[in-house]
């Protein structure tokens, strides 16, 4: 009677991957031993019996091992998660022995510290604290070791080179194995405490600013002025703060401006408009202490303190003098403007001392922009002029400034819309009594149209030029008299003849070789049709070309004014394509080969591995049961053979059709290839990565044989102690290498043996059919990498 068997499914499952392993184990130790035992003391219906329970327990050992692939692959997808999460999490942790030794790091914290994992492991933390604060550290991993809580402090770091850095820790103590740990979390301070020390700094400089600046500041909180500085105090002839700060913001001007609008209404709305928008600029009258009426241009910017009443930032500037010339500059123009008034330019004044600029609307007109009284930055006009002119202009207004001499510039300016026009500005430098300039005065006139035509006439000559000398066609033209009136540098080339030899002389007497043919097709030509001659050979060197006769035609005549004729070499074309094609069969016949000797020798590996394995245990099989050696060995020999003959027929049928490549995708198939070449002694590393989502089947498919076939020229040929495989998806691309240490070999030779690179031309084929390259990378004595990218 056979054993109870403890595997029957409503056993109790191991509690691990590990034990079920263990259970597997013994469970097939187990009915090894039955398998073992003498089989003369069976009846033959006991040992039938027997054969079928091992081949059920067989089924269900099987069974039991696809869920233990299928358990370890949702572990190792559940440890490359954790991991992931560990390593690139965009803060730094670490973990710390209990006298401070880093034991694990993940990538964040190595790059604060400014190097790899391998170099920080085993090294203690106190390193990278700065010396001044090592002190704190101590205290504070004493601290964390000693509590359950959370703790956390802030400390100067200084990475592996000794740049230092802020750093916040927060550390809490963990159970390790040989000890109390530090889990350390590092979040780098380091911005955050340069941006408050920019603030301070920022605000020192605002308040030496306000107190030293020369011109007049006051702040305004409300409706009161809250502080000003020394320049204001002098500019409203105070004798101290204590007269401004306190007072109101109308304090110091009349009820009512020039214009007839209240002062006060004049601040609120100034006021409202600043808050709103940020910054305002007006103009007041104003008066000093003393009665004395001043024009005061303030420029008002809110600035934002987090309280309910914001503070406005007031800078004064006494405009009572531009005030003044600007008037006298406003009569000026008037004047200007009756004396052109039939004119077609723009009036400018530039006034030096303020940089304002004063230009009629005219002149606005002219710039493309809409008429806008009132006085502007020069700026704007400097800013309109095209960038490529502008180190001109600057260079005339500075002659005309230094030599006050007049100036008369052309120029192109750039419309707000992007449009460019052109502008003549013709004007003089007006100076003081001293002689010092004190303003530019001038007249604009737009010039496009007439710029606008000469370019045209310019580009059309230099496109015609450009495009005669500098086509890959002989061209040439005649009139109706048949004389040439162009030729290009290719036809010169073509024909022997430079332009200056040919131009005006009659076609067929520079070109006296021509036959009838083609006279005729000049004359059709010229009567207006388009004449194409292909493949003609030339008269003064080898080779053929296309020529083609095309019309000139004139809309104020009926027949055409002349004939442009175009000449285009193809013997370059014509050789390779004559070469493409030869290529192109070649390639073809190369991969014909390749695929064919690649099944050539895949049959023949096959035909072996049935003759040398299966035939030969099948054949002994019949042997063992023609001639038994003794009654005793009449069954057990040949079943024996029977599972040697089963064990080899799975082994050539995985390697035709490995089912576990269909059912648990190229991760698992990998792993269980390198299992299966563990008996061979040639130790293989596996390293794969992102391979948790299955890849498209034929891709899985074509990587798995290239492995495979690789990893059996290592073992055939290599005489390697070692081999290396990477497989790995990253970013849409699927990475694959094989690399061993063998005896390696010269690249070179597999095109100089004919019976090598068989096996890489079949890898070389399936990897060029997905898209791909094979790389080969091979030193005598010092191993071999082939690797190839796909993707996907």
């Amino acid at each position: 009677m056979a054993p109870s068997d403890s595997s029957a499914p409503d056993a109790c499952q191991p509690a691990s991957p590990h034990e079920a392993l263990l259970a597997l184990r013994a469970r097939a130790e187990q009915r090894r031993h039955l398998v073992t035992q003498a089989g003369e003391q069976y009846a033959p219906s006991d040992v039938q019996r027997l054969l079928q329970e091992l081949q059920v327990h067989q089924i269900e050992l099987e069974m039991q091992y696809e869920e233990l692939l299928v358990a370890q692959a949702e572990a190792s997808t559940a440890r490359a998660q954790y991991t992931d999460l560990y390593d690139f999490a965009p803060v730094g942790y670490c973990t710390l022995s209990a006298v401070g030794t880093i034991e694990q790091l993940n990538l964040c914290a190595s790059r604060q510290l400014g190097s790899v994992r391998q170099r920080l492991v085993g090294r203690r933390f106190a390193l990278f604290v700065a010396p001044p604060d090592r002190l704190d550290f101590g205290q504070f991993l004493t601290r964390v070791l000693s509590t359950d809580v959370t703790l956390s402090t802030q400390l100067t770091l200084q990475r592996e080179d000794g740049t230092p850095f802020y750093a916040q820790l927060e550390g809490l103590r963990a159970a390790g194995p040989d000890g109390p740990q530090c889990r350390l979390a590092l979040v780098d301070m380091t911005a955050r405490r340069q941006a408050s020390e920019a603030l301070a700094a920022s605000e020192a400089r605002f308040r030496k600013l306000f107190s030293d600046s020369n011109d007049a500041v006051v702040l305004l909180q409300g409706h009161q002025f809250v502080d000003c500085n020394e320049a204001a105090v002098r500019l409203l002839g105070c004798r101290s703060k204590a007269e401004v700060v306190g007072q109101p913001a109308w304090a110091h001007a009349p009820d009512v401006q020039p214009g007839g609008q209240r002062t006060i209404d004049l601040f609120r709305e100034t006021t409202t408009d600043a808050l709103r928008n940020g910054s305002r600029r007006c103009e007041a009258l104003m008066h000093k202490a003393t009665g004395e009426q001043m024009w005061i241009e303030a420029v008002l910017t809110p600035i934002e303190l987090g309280g309910n009443t914001p503070m406005v930032h007031i800078l004064w500037r006494d405009i009572t003098q531009a005030r003044a010339a600007r008037e006298e500059l406003r009569q000026s123009q008037e004047r200007l403007q009756m004396a052109l008034a039939a004119s077609d330019s723009g009036v400018w004044v530039w006034e030096i001392a303020g940089h304002e600029l004063h230009w009629d609307a005219r002149a606005q007109t002219i710039f493309g922009l809409p008429y806008r009284p009132g006085p502007v930055s020069f700026e704007a006009l400097r800013g309109a002029v095209h960038p490529q002119d502008q180190p001109a202009v600057a260079e005339g207004l500075r002659r005309a400034l230094a030599q006050q001499a007049p100036f008369d510039l052309e120029h192109r300016i750039v419309w707000p819309d992007g449009s460019v026009r052109f502008v003549a500005t013709q004007g003089k430098a007006v100076a003081d009594a001293a002689g010092q300039p004190l303003r530019l005065v001038g007249i604009v006139r737009d010039v496009t149209p007439r710029r606008e035509a000469e370019n045209a006439l310019r580009r059309e000559k230099e496109f015609t030029e450009s495009l005669l000398e500098n086509t890959v066609d002989g061209i040439l033209a005649i009139d109706r008299a048949q004389r040439i009136t162009a030729w290009n540098a290719e036809a010169a080339r073509y024909f022997g003849q430079e332009a200056a030899a040919v131009l005006g002389r009659p076609l067929f007497e520079v070109m006296h070789f021509l036959d009838e043919q083609a006279r005729t097709n000049v004359a059709r030509a010229l009567a207006g049709d388009h004449i194409s001659r292909t493949h003609q050979p030339f008269h003064s060197r080898p080779g053929y070309f296309d020529v083609f006769l095309i019309p000139l035609k004139d809309d104020s005549q009926d027949l055409p004014s002349g004939v442009l004729v175009l000449i285009r070499d193809i013997t370059e074309r014509d050789r390779l394509a004559e070469e493409a094609t030869q290529l192109r069969l070649r390639r073809q016949q190369e991969v014909l080969a390749a695929v064919l000797a690649t099944q050539e020798a895949e049959r023949k590996r096959i035909a072996e591995a049935l003759h040398n394995g299966l035939g030969q245990v099948l054949y002994a099989t019949k042997l063992s049961l023609e001639h038994p050696a003794s009654a005793a060995l009449a069954h057990r020999e040949p079943l024996k053979l029977l599972e040697e003959a089963i064990r080899t027929t799975r082994t050539i049928s995985f390697e035709l059709t490995p089912g576990v490549l269909e059912d648990f995708g190229l991760r698992t198939a990998l792993e269980t290839l390198v299992k299966r070449m563990a008996p061979t002694g040639l130790p293989v590393g596996l390293h794969l990565r992102g391979l948790e989502r299955r890849l498209p089947a034929p891709v899985e498919i074509a990587v798995y044989r290239v492995v495979q076939e690789l990893l059996n020229n290592v073992m055939k040929h290599a005489h390697a102690s070692e081999t290396e495989v990477h497989v790995a998806r990253e970013h849409g691309r699927l990475y694959v290498s094989v690399e061993d240490n063998g005896r390696g070999f010269d690249p070179a030779s597999l095109t100089t043996q004919p019976l090598a690179g068989i096996g890489l031309s079949g890898v070389r084929n399936r990897v060029a059919l997905l898209g791909g390259e094979l790389g080969l990378a091979s030193r005598l004595g010092r191993g071999t990498i082939v690797s190839f990218e796909l993707n996907l």
